[in-house]
C-alpha cells in the first residue's frame, strides 16, 4: 500500500495540472509557478526521508509507515482545500514529506522481511504498486474530469476532487498496515527475540519451533548482536569503507533512475503530448490511461527476471532498451512536428510505449530492491534515506528546472535527446561499477 501511495500521487498530477481552472487560479500557465506546484512535492519527499533516516530505527519500519498514511491524507486534504499557492505548495510539500518516508521505509520492511529466494521479487511488488497507484490515479482523474464539466469548465470540482481523492489509499494504508508484524531485524536490533522469532515464523507459514525459523532468526540475531557490539552506526561510516562504495553506488543508481526522465514524462506527458500534435482530450485522458497500462503491466516481466536473470543484466538492458525508446521519440517527434504528419507522431507515441516497457521492467522495479538489500543493519535505514533522498533531490531539480527548459527549447522533442544520453551512461556505469547480489542473504 505504501507504494500504491507513492504512485497515486504521482498520477493525480500531471492531469491537474492541465485543468483550465487550476491553471486560472494558480497561475500555472507561468512556467516558473508550474515548476515550483509539480517540485514542491519531491522537496518534501527529500525532507520526510532525513528525517525518518533517523526515526525509521527509533519507531521502527511499520509505525514509520503508518506515520507516512497519516501524513499523507493530511497533505492530500490541504491540496483539495487550496485557495492560494501558498496553501497548495504546503499541502504539496506535506504529501511530499509522507511519501519520502514511504519510499524509503516500504523497501526496507521488504526486503527484512523476504526469504533471500525470493526478496527480490517480493520487493519489486513495491514497483508493481507504484505503477498500480499511477494508473488508479488515471483513471479516478478521467472519470472525474469527464464528469465534472473536462478540462475547460469553469468550476473546481474536478481539480479538488481528484486532490482529495488522495485520502482514500492514505486511510487504506494505515488500516492494512495496522495488522503487519514488526520487522523482525528491527526486533533483533532491539533485542526483542521471542517476538522476533515468533514473527519470522509467522512469516514463513511454520511454528515457531520449527528448526528452519529457529536457524533463520538465530542467523538475523548473531548478525545484530555482532553490529552491536560494533557500536552506534555514524552518518561517517555511512560513507567510508565498504559502506561508502555501497553508499555511492546506490545514489547514483537513484540519480540515475530519475535521469531516465520518467517523472517529467508521467507529470508533463499530456503537455510532451501535446508538443507533438495530439489534441487536449487525446494528451489530457486517453494518453496517460494507455501508458500507465503499459507501466503497470510490464512491470511483471521485472518481477520475474530479476531472480531469473539477476539485478545486473536488467539494469543494462533496460538502459539500451530506454535509449533506443527516447532516439525514436525524438526522430518521430520531430519528423511528425516539422511536417505536420499525425501518422509520425502516432510512432513517437510508440516509442514512448517502449519506453515505458523497458523502464517498468528494469530500473522502476530494480533500483528500489538493490537499495534495499546492500547495506548491513545497522546502516541500512540511513542508507536506504541518503539514497532515497538523493533520487527524490535528483527528481525535484529535473521538475523544477523542465518548464523552463521546454519554453526555452525551440524543437520540444529535443528533451528526449537530453534523457537519451543519461541512458547511454546508465549502461556504462552499470556494466563497470555495480556488482550482483541475486541470490545472497542480507547478512552476505
Amino acid at each position: 500500500m505504501g507504494g500504491l501511495l507513492f504512485g497515486y500521487e504521482i498520477g493525480v498530477i500531471g492531469q491537474v495540472l492541465a485543468i483550465d481552472q487550476f491553471k486560472k487560479l494558480f497561475g500555472t500557465d507561468d512556467p516558473n509557478t508550474n515548476a515550483w506546484v509539480a517540485s514542491m512535492f519531491q522537496f518534501g519527499c527529500v525532507f520526510g526521508a532525513a528525517v525518518f533516516s533517523v526515526l525509521a530505527d527509533t519507531l521502527g519500519r511499520k509505525r514509520s509507515i503508518l506515520a507516512s498514511g497519516v501524513t499523507f491524507a493530511i497533505g492530500g486534504a490541504l491540496q483539495a482545500a487550496s485557495s492560494s499557492v501558498a496553501l497548495l505548495l504546503v499541502g504539496r510539500a506535506v504529501s511530499g514529506f509522507a511519501i519520502g518516508i514511504a519510499s524509503m521505509v516500504v523497501p526496507v520492511y521488504l526486503a527484512e522481511t523476504a526469504p533471500a529466494a525470493t526478496r527480490g521479487t517480493i520487493t519489486t511488488i513495491y514497483q508493481l504498486l507504484i505503477t498500480l497507484g499511477i494508473l488508479i490515479a488515471s483513471i479516478v482523474n478521467t472519470i472525474v474530469i469527464d464528469n465534472t464539466g473536462g478540462t475547460s469548465g469553469t468550476n473546481d470540482y474536478p481539480w479538488r476532487i481528484c486532490m482529495g481523492a488522495q485520502a482514500v489509499p492514505a486511510v487504506l494504508l494505515v488500516v492494512l498496515v495496522a495488522f503487519i508484524p514488526f520487522s523482525p531485524r528491527w526486533l533483533a536490533e532491539k533485542g526483542r527475540n521471542d517476538e522476533g522469532l515468533e514473527t519470522i515464523a509467522k512469516l514463513r507459514g511454520i511454528s515457531a519451533s520449527d528448526q528452519s525459523a529457529i536457524d533463520e532468526y538465530n542467523s538475523i540475531r548473531a548478525n545484530a548482536e555482532y553490529e552491536a557490539t560494533v557500536g552506534s552506526a555514524s552518518w561517517g561510516e555511512l560513507f567510508s569503507g565498504s559502506n561508502g562504495r555501497r553508499m555511492l553506488i546506490a545514489m547514483i543508481n537513484q540519480a540515475l533512475q530519475q535521469l531516465t526522465g520518467i517523472n517529467i514524462i508521467l507529470y508533463f506527458g499530456p503537455s510532451l503530448y501535446k508538443n507533438i500534435g495530439f489534441d487536449d482530450k487525446t494528451s489530457n485522458e486517453i494518453m496517460p490511461i494507455v501508458f500507465n497500462i503499459v507501466n503497470f503491466v510490464c512491470t511483471f516481466p521485472g518481477m520475474y527476471g530479476i531472480e531469473r536473470f539477476g539485478r545486473k543484466p536488467l539494469l543494462q538492458w533496460g538502459a539500451v532498451g530506454m535509449a533506443f525508446a527516447h532516439a525514436g521519440v525524438y526522430a518521430f517527434g520531430t519528423l511528425g512536428t516539422n511536417n505536420n504528419s499525425a501518422g509520425l507522431s502516432s510512432v513517437a507515441l510508440v516509442f514512448v510505449a517502449v519506453f515505458f516497457f523497458f523502464f517498468a521492467s528494469t530500473w522502476g522495479p530494480v533500483v528500489w530492491s538493490y537499495q534495499a538489500e546492500i547495506f548491513p543493519l545497522r546502516v541500512r535505514a540511513k542508507g536506504a534515506a541518503v539514497a532515497t533522498m538523493t533520487n527524490w533531490a535528483t527528481g525535484a531539480i529535473m521538475t523544477w528546472a523542465f518548464p523552463h527548459i521546454e519554453d526555452a527549447l525551440a524543437n520540444k522533442a529535443n528533451v528526449y535527446w537530453i534523457f537519451f544520453s543519461f541512458c547511454v551512461i546508465m549502461f556504462f556505469w552499470i556494466w563497470q561499477m555495480v556488482p550482483e547480489t541475486k541470490g545472497l542473504t542480507l547478512e552476505q
